[in-house]
């Protein structure tokens, strides 16, 4: 006990009172009411310091949070914190009978001889309290002297005890010598008395707030210091640090003492206002300054916990739309009875984890919600916990009423449910009651409906409705490339990839008002879903899909397989490369792509954003040069990822609270990386850091992280360093910076705590890092002695442009000059300059009003001077750009000004270099607007000129309009437009399709009107109408002739794609329409003009008169050997307009194929293990057969025709006919992979061509490649062995990938 009590002895006050509230929780220091008169008054009842009296936020407790109370231990026989004797500045709980008793800090004011507190000079009695608003009562039965009354003087009074006074050993001087000094700097006079009782008497003469500062200034001096704890709710922590910690600096600068709260534990839950949790805030300075700061955090703290903000945490998130109500009518009761803010999150339809459906018989679980998706409310602590209980009252009905049905539909329709494409989640629960979940998981699609029992079903209902709404086709891309290598679904999915990644499928959905679900699986890419509610609009984004797929054969595209390491690598810094020097767009994979290769696509030589995506196969020759630049591409990666070293990973343990600094760290190194260098991949779970990439930077990070971390658990031992020094008070603005942001640099900077105060700056931190901040902050402060200010005169209007958007510019300025520059706050025109010129508030000092044409720049001398030069160089530029004009167009002009997307007006611009700004014409009443033009004299006069034209053309457009018969409508518009394009351009109008549009304008074909508008020039117009009234003229006195011709003459009269009727149109000038093709009608008609008709009709019936045949015969036996399948008729038709009949005989019958015989290798199919240059060659079928047939006698070739031509047809017979008579062997050729074939016919055919001119035989090869077909060989018996041998080396060429020319 005598130890301890030893001990004891030796602590301070202070520590002694740390050391009780350490062991004993129930205690609570009180510390004296103080008033600060630039805070409000607390009012009279609100006394901390009574007996009873407890702060506003202690009230009422909760049975919960009582029922957690420690039990109050009972009192000491230690040191008694509520006695004045021993602790005087902190109090004692004051009583009802103790307000009689006189204060140690007491103020007399004696004017007119009127004693303090009878009324002043004025007539309004005051009590004078020091800046503090530090009051403290004497001890139990201690009262002051009797108060001397002197008229004219203000006396201002405190008691110290002797114990917080420091001894006379730590005094700098004799405490007399420092009042003396005290008196010599200020205009107060203080002087000592020593009161029986041992206190210390300090009385300051003067006016108040002179005399109050004085006696601080004493105490800061002389007072030894202390340390109290003040208690507050945990909720009013960030209250007390404030906005970037505003508050509690200013507590400290008006207190003088030093605030400290503890820090937040990682990993501790959010605590609610209304939970009891509170934290000790430690609080250091003298008596004076430490009950000050103690006061108003009190004061904060109750005025914050008379209101809660609190969340609720146990409520399924399924049940929230049912607890807010229809339109959210249940939430606006409960807000406007409790008079409380509710805020309920929106119903998530999509969800990752989807509730379970229960066994049947079984009530639905539902899970409280997770993260912070939670019930929140605010208002009075009352009424949110009326309004907590009446929402958990109905979430438990809801538990017991809801019920919940599962169905499942397709995939891709869930989008239209809910979302973008659906309705909102909202609509769907006011329409039917009940809220829906759907599943993230792209492998889940089970739609999950709750609601109550008798409105589930129409829940279902409508679901299905929404998602049974939308037209669905499957559109399989794959098969477009069948023969691609790798696979068809894997060159499927390398077209969507960068289809995707091109924005082009986006781009289809916009246009067509369609939707696409491009799903893909583990080989490839599956048929795409096309969604849409237009079967039209369905169908052309099929066709355009086509073209596309067909711009992007497996030619134009490569893979090159990479770790995903260096994914973002290649994202970044390779992508632009192998675009620029190869032509190629590089695809990465995303990581929700899983593992694919990187994606080579060619694009050619256009920039990116110039290029347009090809919609047509590629030539030969686009094809060798894609597969040049592909594989210097796969090249160029392969060798920049083979350079790298091998990857590996290493884990180090890292203990929580060091990883924010850790992370900062290794962004630092990261961002030092040399040029070619990968980023490492850093990830953490719990304490374990993970690093991963090449071994010698994994192994270099490693080791500098683990010695950071020991570094910084050494400067954790350091952390109660402290080191002061001066620092100009003028520039202490500067060193701490717009809302704390420099101050807060350094301290993550340097890794030490930074204070300025009175021309101090405090460090606190490692000895070794706080010397590194002290040597930088000094440095800050010579530099900032050397300031210069520069005023500038510029014109307002120059402003907003030197200003920048959004500060761009003087932010540039300010950043490259380290300069500050203040432009008038009336010079704003929007809030984007709003904090360039309110960075005054950086400059450390109040500065003079600006005028309104001043622009201020200070800083150092260097940068403030270079500043002024650039500023003063941008100006005069903008001078030197700045001549405007204006025009004044017609509203309904700024259309054919601006131009599709705007190209119009970006011609004008480019054509011209000036700036044309056209102001949104739908603000203007009166149909005119200013078109503005900025730039140089020369621009501004060239774009004036233009546009002026322009305006003229315009002014002088008329709109006439002329009535035409609807028949004659497709006449004057002809085919593709061509005659109104004719009519057009003859009249002088443009030839520009969009000019045509508007110039002439015809009625909708679903209308009745027969009026045609026309718009241009009155001189364009009225020769357009002139023209129009020409061609329906010669169109009403047009003749109509009907010409019989038989059908099988009509394919002669239309022509190849209709050649020849349009050379007859032509030539005669009259219209022919023949019928269709198998409606079996033989009327021909004629249109035209009566000498026109009756010339074309002569010519028409010359052409069609039946033709004398002239008959040849052909043995039966070479029919099909002469015929070629039909080819040689073909020809005759083609070369000599000769057709072909047999007068009525029967053709025929082909000779069919034989059998397979018996392969070469004994009949066996290749095995998988067989190498594949044999098995695609030696386990072939091969049949000759000499061609005999049973046919006997001759069938006739009736040739008809012209006699000339009919001649020349005879000759190419006969010549076919005796190479019949010589190629009178077939060979049947049967390989064991029919997909071999591909080999044979070569590019566009180019190899089976060159085999056949080789050989001299006439190969057909079987088109269906699933049935195992004979390739058929016609020739003479040394040609077709050589056709086959030639076929056999194909397919081994094909199958060992040779590219090798065909050798002629």
């Amino acid at each position: 006990m005598a130890d301890t009590a030893s001990a004891s002895a030796e602590l301070s006050a202070a520590s002694q009172l740390l050391q009780q509230h350490t062991t004993a929780n129930s205690h609570h220091v009180m510390v004296e009411d103080a008033e600060d008169e630039d805070l409000p008054r607390p009012a009279a009842s609100g006394d901390a310091s009574g007996t009873d009296a407890k702060p506003s936020w202690v009230e009422p407790m909760s049975a919960k949070a009582a029922g957690k109370q420690k039990a109050p231990e009972p009192s000491s026989t230690g040191l008694d914190t509520q006695s004045h004797e021993l602790f005087p500045e902190l109090g004692r709980p004051k009583s009802k009978a103790s307000t009689g008793v006189a204060p140690v800090w007491s103020a007399k004011s004696h004017v007119n001889g009127k004693t303090n507190g009878a009324g002043s000079a004025n007539g309004t009695p005051r009590t004078s309290t020091p800046a503090s608003g530090v009051t403290t009562p004497t001890g139990p039965g201690v009262t002051g002297p009797p108060s001397l009354v002197i008229p004219g003087r203000n006396v201002e009074t405190i008691y110290l005890e002797p114990h917080h006074v420091l001894p006379r050993n730590q005094l700098r001087r004799p405490l007399p010598d420092i009042i003396k000094d005290l008196n010599r700097k200020s205009r107060a006079n203080v002087n000592m008395a020593t009161m029986g009782n041992g206190k210390l008497k300090f009385e300051a003469t003067g006016p108040q707030d002179i005399a109050q500062q004085a006696l601080k200034d004493l105490v800061q001096q002389i007072g030894t210091k202390q340390s109290i704890r003040v208690p507050i709710p945990q909720s009013a922590r960030a209250h007390i640090i404030g906005k970037g910690g505003s508050t509690i600096k200013a507590l400290q600068e008006k207190s003088g003492a030093r605030i400290q709260l503890p820090k937040v534990d990682e990993g501790q839950a959010p605590m609610d206002e209304d939970e009891d949790g509170t934290i000790d805030v430690l609080v250091e300075g003298n008596a004076l300054s430490a009950a000050t700061a103690r006061d108003n955090i009190l004061k904060i703290a109750g005025e914050r916990a008379a209101n809660v903000n609190t969340r609720l945490r146990g409520i399924p998130a399924e049940f929230y739309p049912f607890i807010a109500g229809r339109n959210n009518s249940f939430i606006r009761e409960l807000e406007d009875n409790n008079s409380v803010q509710i805020r309920v999150p929106p119903h998530r339809a999509w969800s990752a984890r989807p509730p379970s459906m229960p066994a049947s018989g079984a009530r639905p679980v539902f899970v409280p919600a997770a993260n912070d998706n939670h019930i929140q409310l605010a208002g009075e602590r009352a009424a949110v916990q009326a309004a907590r209980a009446e929402i958990e009252r109905r979430a438990e009905e809801l538990h017991r009423q809801l019920a919940m049905e599962q169905f499942n539909i397709q995939r891709g329709r869930h989008q239209f449910i809910i979302g973008e494409r659906g309705i909102p989640m909202d609509s769907f629960f006011e329409d039917t009651g009940c809220a829906i979940i759907m599943p993230t998981d792209e492998e889940d699609d089970t739609v999950t409906v709750i609601g109550l029992p008798d409105q589930i079903q129409a829940g279902m209902d409508k679901a299905m409705d929404l998602a049974m709404n939308m037209q669905c086709s499957n559109i399989d891309i794959s098969r477009f490339h069948r023969q691609a290598p790798g696979g068809a679904a894997a060159h499927a999915r390398n077209v969507t990839r960068y289809l995707r990644q091109r924005k082009e499928i986006e781009r289809l959905e916009t246009m067509y008002n369609v939707h696409f679900n491009t799903p893909f699986s583990g080989e490839g890419a599956l048929p795409w879903e096309l969604y849409s509610r237009d079967g039209k609009n369905a169908i052309r984004a099929q066709s355009e899909i086509k073209g596309l797929v067909d711009g992007h054969p497996p030619s134009r595209m490569a893979t090159v397989p990479v770790d995903p390491f260096f994914h973002q690598y290649m994202r970044n810094e390779v992508q632009p490369r192998v675009r620029q020097d190869y032509r190629v767009q590089l695809v990465v994979p995303e990581p929700s792509e899983g593992d694919v290769p990187l994606l080579l696509v060619y694009e050619g030589p256009a920039s990116p954003g110039s290029y347009e995506i090809p919609r047509s196969q590629p030539s030969q020759a686009d094809v060798s040069e894609m597969q040049k630049f592909l594989q210097e591409a796969q090249k160029h990666i392969l060798d920049l990822v083979n350079q790298q070293e091998s990857l590996t990973a290493t884990s180090i343990e890292v203990p929580q609270k060091y990883h924010e600094k850790l992370r900062k760290f290794i962004s630092k190194e990261q961002a030092s990386r040399g040029p070619n260098k990968i980023p490492l991949k850093v990830s953490s779970i719990g304490t374990t850091v993970n690093l991963r990439g090449p071994s010698s930077a994994v192994e270099e990070l490693a080791a500098k992280c683990l010695a950071f971390i020991e570094q910084e658990k050494e400067d954790e031992k350091e952390r109660g360093f402290t080191m002061e020094f001066d620092f100009p008070q003028k520039f202490a603005n500067h060193l701490i910076g717009k809302g704390g942001s420099n101050i807060r640099e350094l301290r993550e900077k340097f890794d030490v705590d930074i204070q300025v105060h009175d021309g101090k700056v405090e460090l606190k931190g490692p000895k070794a890092k706080a010397e590194a901040a002290k040597t930088h902050i000094l440095a800050l402060g010579r530099q900032l002695q050397d300031e210069t200010t520069h005023i500038l005169k510029i014109d307002p209007k120059f402003h907003r442009e030197l200003i920048g958007a959004q500060g761009a510019q003087i932010n540039r300025l300010q950043t490259r000059y380290k300069v500050l520059i203040f432009f008038p706050r009336t010079a704003k025109s929007n809030k984007d300059d709003e904090s360039v010129a309110e960075a005054a508030s950086d400059a450390g000092k109040p500065r003079r009003q600006q005028a309104a044409d001043e622009v201020i720049i200070r800083g150092p001398k260097k940068g403030a001077d270079e500043a002024r030069d650039e500023l003063l160089s941008l100006l005069q530029y903008l001078k030197d750009t700045s001549f405007t004009a204006t025009v004044s167009v017609q509203q309904k002009q700024l259309p054919s000004l601006i131009g599709a997307g705007g190209s119009g007006m970006d011609q004008l611009r480019q054509q011209t270099g000036a700036k044309i700004d056209i102001p949104n014409g739908r603000d203007n009443t009166d149909g005119i607007v200013e078109i503005q033009i900025k730039g140089t004299k020369t621009q501004v006069a060239a774009a004036k000129k233009i546009l002026e034209e322009k305006k003229a053309v315009f002014d002088d457009t008329v709109v006439k309009t002329i009535e035409v018969d609807k028949k004659y409508h497709k006449t004057l518009i002809g085919s593709g437009g061509a005659n109104l394009r004719e009519i057009v351009v003859k009249a002088g109008g443009s030839d520009d399709r969009r000019e045509l549009a508007r110039t002439i304008q015809f009625p909708k074909q679903d209308s009745d009107g027969n009026t045609i508008k026309v718009e241009g020039r009155s001189d364009v117009v009225d020769k357009i109408i002139a023209q129009i009234q020409s061609v329906v003229s010669e169109r009403e006195s047009q003749v109509t002739e009907i010409l019989e011709v038989p059908v099988e003459k009509h394919r002669s009269l239309i022509g190849r794609g209709g050649d020849v009727k349009r050379g007859l149109e032509s030539q005669f000038k009259v219209s022919i329409d023949i019928p269709r093709q198998g409606s079996g009608q033989t009327d021909v008609k004629i249109v035209g003009q009566s000498g026109d008709v009756e010339k074309a009709k002569a010519h028409i019936q010359s052409m069609v008169k039946e033709q004398a045949g002239e008959a040849i015969q052909v043995p039966r036996a070479m029919h099909h050997a002469v015929s070629s399948n039909g080819q040689i008729f073909r020809r005759l038709k083609n070369d000599f307009s000769v057709t072909v009949d047999h007068a009525g005989h029967s053709i025929p019958p082909k000779p069919a194929a034989p059998a397979p015989s018996t392969r070469v290798n004994g009949g066996a199919l290749p095995l998988i293990t067989d190498d594949a240059e044999q098995s695609a060659t030696e386990a072939h079928s091969w049949n000759v057969v000499e061609q005999t047939s049973t046919e006997e006698g001759d069938i006739p070739w009736v040739l008809r025709g012209s006699p000339e031509n009919i001649e020349k047809a005879k000759k190419a017979i006969d010549t076919a006919l005796e190479q019949a008579k010589k190629q009178n062997v077939t060979g049947y050729l049967i390989l064991p992979d029919p997909k071999t074939h591909r080999h044979i016919i070569g590019q566009a055919g180019s190899k089976v061509n060159s085999i056949r001119k080789q050989s001299g035989c006439k190969i057909t090869v079987p088109r269906d490649q699933n049935k195992e077909e004979a390739i058929e060989i016609v020739g003479t018996k040394e040609g077709v062995e050589k056709a086959k041998e030639l076929i056999l080396q194909a397919v081994r060429d094909g199958v060992n990938g040779s590219s090798r020319p065909p050798r002629e």
